[in-house]
This record gives C-alpha cells, structure tokens and sequence, in this order.
C-alpha cells in the first residue's frame, strides 16, 4: 500500500470514530466548506435584545421598476428577472434597506425570513466592531503588540506584530490555501483548538510591508480581544461581549451565534464563524452607515467607524489598485469618482453593501457566490436607485435597543 493510500485509510478510520471531534475527523466529514456547516460544528448564542420588535413587510418591492441594472450579461428590470437572476445564481437572501427601512426582502432555495446564515468573512467586520468598543471602554489599544496579551513566548516574531497590523491583514503570516491537511486553510477552517494553532503561526514577510486576505489574523485578534476582557472578566467570552455591547444595543431582532472550535472553552472563530438572521446582518450595516450610532445612543465608536470607511494613506499596503481593505472592512473606488462604496466581505458571494451617498444597505447571501462579482452588482443596484424620500419612518419598522452592559438572564448556548 502506498504512503499516500495508507494515510487515506488512517484518516477515514479516525474520522469513523470521531465524527467532527476531532481536526481529521472534521476534514473528511465536512468534505469542503459549506454555507451549512454551523449545523455541525459547536456554537455559542448571542440573545438578541428583548426590546426589539419585528420587522414590518417591505415597502416597495417593486423598486426595480424605477432602478433597473446591468447582471450576468443582462438588464434587470422587472420582479420576475430579479428573481430568475438572483436564484439562477445561487442567492438565498436578497434584502435593500433605505435610510433604515426596509424596502426589499427575499429569500430562495428554501430559505426564509428566520433562517439563520453563516456570514463567513464578514464575520470579520462584527469583530471589527467588537475591537473599536474594547479599544474605546481602554481594553486594548490598537498599537498594542498581540504578545502584549497572548502567550506567544516560542514565537516573538508573531508577539511583536501589533492589533492594528492584524485588523488591517498586514501581519506577513504564512498561509499556504488549499486541501492539503498540513496547509493553514485547512488547519484554521477544522481546528478543535485555535489558542493552540495560533502559537504555531510562521512570518514570512516583515509585518506592516504587504497586505494578504488571509484568516489567521483576525482568529489571532479574535484570540488577542478574548484575553484582554478576561483580565476585566476572566469568565468572558466573544459571544457574550458581542450580546452586550453590539447585538442587544444595537437592537438586533433576533438571536445569532458565533461557531467556536470545540464544547465547552471554545474560541469563537471570529475569521469566519458568525451566525445570524439576513434581517439582522442587514440592521448591523445600518450600524455602520449611522456611523456607530443606534435612536441617537452610540454604540461602535464613530471615530472607530469613520477609520474603518476612510481609505488609508496612498502608500499603505492595503491602500489597493481598485480599493482598500481598513479594520477589517473593504472599500471599491468607484469611476464616477463618489465615495468609495464600502462593503464587509464574504465566501460564496455575501456581502453587505453601503452606499453613503444614498443611505442605502444591500445585503445578498448566497449557497455559492454563482460566478457573480456581487460587490458590483451591488454597487450598480445602488447606483441606478432613485433619489426619493419614503416618508417618515414607522412604529413598526424603527428599533429598541438595549444600553450596553444592561445586566439580563444569560441564555443556553446554541446547538
């Protein structure tokens, strides 16, 4: 039997017995990544605030009509071509909020409104917020060094890099993509113990000089933002300071959850791992384009989420050819020579699109990305949207948040 054939077998034995307890176990289960895969892996809940209110039916489906676009070598001008285009290209949930309301909301491929979505990278972007309401309340400050607050002894090269090196993906980490069950990809996506995988990390650039998109440094800031609230709180965790101060105050309808590496102590995989409705990831970009802001209480520091919205200095390494990349949020230039559109970023085509200019979110969620660059699909429904004023807001579509911090009944994690 070849090498090769015996480490298959080695790893199908084990996988048999472990089930997805085990890094080779969740390798050949799994069998790839999935948009699904939060079903199978542990997590941990985050409550939503007991406050909020359901949202109202949308007012103006048939938006289209006076928007049309540009898609997949096509116009979009009708219900019926929206619907064909979204669905023929692997969309699950489709939502347009303008100037806080919601316009627009559709679901396919058996999806609906309490469906809960993996929102893969744009995980990245709740960390973000998590990491600018630490840094505000003297947690952490951004020029901190990770050593700072992760044991990291075995390793000083990784120590030294700083938080701000990690949120703007400038950490010269090697990562190696692909299958292969000894490259990062793998390793980072299957883990059952991220606090150990991470103080095995390699540099192989110097830290500051180039930008890659990979996910190890923002599971090392998701690592480095859990130790330093345990100095505050040693019974802290992420979900916990996510419900807290981000998804209660910020009046999320529902419940979400983050995926952690394994039962019980688990870390919260903050580079993809976040869970929640598409109504609710669509309130979290208003957040944003209100600049922190919540029925006039601030909850992500505005400074903080002007930074991350602001291109960095030409120069910068995640200054790009077409864009930026700042505290883990993206941002595309545009040629009409507007504001650069900002967008968190995810696998298989989730996205969730700011357009300043007109107030507008658009959230689309998908079981693939369908072959579709989503950022400018996105990008052009916004740009084709009418300049209009939909009347004051209504009861039922405005939100109750919770003040940060407010104590409540803590609930069971989520399975």
């Amino acid at each position: 039997m070849s090498l090769r054939k015996l480490s298959l077998a080695v790893m199908l034995g084990v996988s048999c017995l472990t089930g997805c307890q085990t890094y080779v176990g969740r390798l050949v289960w799994l069998q790839g990544i999935d948009v699904e895969d939060h079903r199978h892996l542990p997590t941990r809940a985050v409550a939503a605030s007991p406050q909020a209110r359901d949202e109202a039916a949308p007012l103006d489906r048939n938006w289209i009509a006076a928007a049309p676009f540009a898609a997949a070598g096509g116009r979009i001008e009708d219900q019926a071509g929206l619907d064909a285009f979204l669905a023929s290209h692997g969309t699950t949930a489709f939502l347009i909020l303008e100037d806080g309301r919601l316009v627009d909301e559709r679901y396919y491929h058996g999806h609906r409104r309490d469906a809960l979505f993996k929102s893969f990278s744009m995980s990245k972007s709740v960390l973000s917020a998590l990491v600018g309401i630490a840094e505000a309340g003297g947690v952490l400050a951004l020029g901190d060094a990770v050593g700072d607050y992760v044991p990291l002894h075995d390793t000083p090269a990784v120590a030294a890099i700083t938080l701000e090196q990690l949120a703007d993906n400038t950490s010269g980490f090697r990562y190696r993509r692909g299958n292969a069950p000894w490259k990062e990809q793998p390793r980072m996506y299957y883990t059952t113990d991220v606090r150990a995988m991470l103080r095995d990390l390699e540099v192989e650039r110097t830290p500051g000089a180039t930008f890659e998109a990979e996910e190890l440094s923002p599971l090392l800031l998701g690592y480095a933002l859990e130790q330093a609230l345990r100095r505050r709180d040693p019974a802290m965790t992420l979900a916990r300071y996510t419900e807290e101060r981000l998804w209660r105050p910020m009046g999320a309808r529902h419940d979400a959850a983050w995926v952690i590496d394994r039962e019980g102590d688990g870390l919260e995989k903050t580079e993809s791992g976040f869970v929640a409705r598409a109504i609710d990831l669509a309130r979290f970009g208003q957040l944003y384009l209100d600049l922190g802001h919540v029925d006039g209480h601030e909850v992500v520091p505005q400074a903080w989420v002007l930074a991350s919205l602001t291109p960095p200095p030409p120069g910068s390494p995640n200054r790009l050819p077409d864009g930026f990349h700042r505290r883990l949020w993206w941002g595309a230039d545009r040629s009409d020579g507007a504001e650069p559109d900002i967008y968190a970023n995810g696998h298989f085509g989730q996205r969730i699109l700011l357009d300043r200019g007109k107030r507008l979110v658009l959230v689309r969620l998908g079981k693939d990305g369908g072959g579709i660059n989503w950022t400018a699909v996105l990008s052009r429904i916004a740009r084709a949207w009418p300049e209009r004023s939909l009347g004051p807001p209504t009861t039922s579509t405005a939100h109750a948040a919770q003040p940060a911090g407010q104590p409540h009944p803590r609930p069971r994690d989520a399975r």
